[in-house]
């Protein structure tokens, strides 16, 4: 018998894809935003897990979206685990899919979550080596398919970047880096057994190992054969790394990149004759 005067608490529903039935995807998928976060299984120094990446966009893609559920409806596909990581391939432990199959599956999965009744789509990347490519994927699901949708790809830290400067809590130049000072630190707020320590503590700033990771030119993007594999597998010294800054840093970025998923539900949506 139940207890008089109580009543249940009212359920939220899940902001996961695959938690919903398709019935309740349907009726959803029109007003919502649907968000596929994209990451790599990629080494990350001799001191952190390889699931680094994936983790970390996923953490924050998942938290927005709860944030963000005051005002829209944000839905999160699974990820997609695997990128363009073929620069990592010379310190072992990654798996990664060449450019082309890469931007295929983010085009097709787009086009399933169009077919199945979303206007506004989001390719949340977490993995540098992806950024573009998934604009390329964004650009044929619109021009070339002619899928009626609209769609934006962005970095989840570009997003959160101008509040994270602003917060000061470590240099811009280091974020996001590769198993550098900001990953070790959100890693260390959010899954602390995946830092291997006594590893973290034999990493060298990267300055003494002139691997060429390092070059700045303005307005260019500098590829360079061999330039990964004359280093650790690293781009700054995670020494500093504390879970309390990580921690800190993460409720930036959830909150932005909330903040993101609100507006980009307010843009018009895909016009259609």
């Amino acid at each position: 018998m139940p207890s008089v005067g109580l009543t249940e608490p009212e359920e939220r529903m899940s902001v996961l894809f695959e938690e919903m039935t398709r019935e309740e995807i349907r009726k959803i998928a029109p007003e919502a935003v649907a968000v596929m976060p994209t990451a790599a299984t990629e080494q990350h120094g001799p001191h952190m897990a390889v699931g680094t990446d994936t983790l970390l966009v996923t953490t924050v893609a998942e938290r927005a979206a709860e944030q963000a559920a005051d005002e829209v409806a944000v839905v999160i596909t699974p990820p997609l685990a695997f990128g363009s990581s073929y620069h990592h391939y010379p310190f072992g432990g990654t798996l990664s899919l060449t450019s082309a199959t890469f931007a295929n599956v983010v085009l097709e999965v787009l086009e399933g979550l169009v077919r199945t009744g979303f206007r506004h789509l989001v390719v949340l990347n977490g993995h540098g080596g992806n950024k573009d490519l998934v604009g390329m994927a964004n650009q044929d699901l619109v021009n070339r398919l002619k899928q009626p949708a609209t769609v934006a790809s962005c970095n989840y830290w570009d997003i959160a970047m101008p509040a994270l400067a602003a917060a000061d809590l470590m240099p811009a130049a280091r974020i996001p880096g590769h198993a550098g000072q900001y990953e070790t630190a959100a890693i260390l707020s959010l899954q602390p057994d995946w830092v291997d320590e006594d590893a973290r503590g034999r990493v060298r700033d990267m300055a003494e190992e002139e691997s060429g990771l390092d070059v700045d030119l303005t307005g260019a993007t500098v590829q360079t054969f061999g330039a990964w594999g004359k280093g650790s597998g690293h781009t700054d010294n995670p020494a500093a790394a504390t879970a309390e800054v990580g921690a800190k840093m993460i409720d930036i970025i959830v909150e932005e990149v909330a903040r993101f998923f609100r507006d980009f539900s307010k843009l018009p949506g895909p016009t259609v004759d």
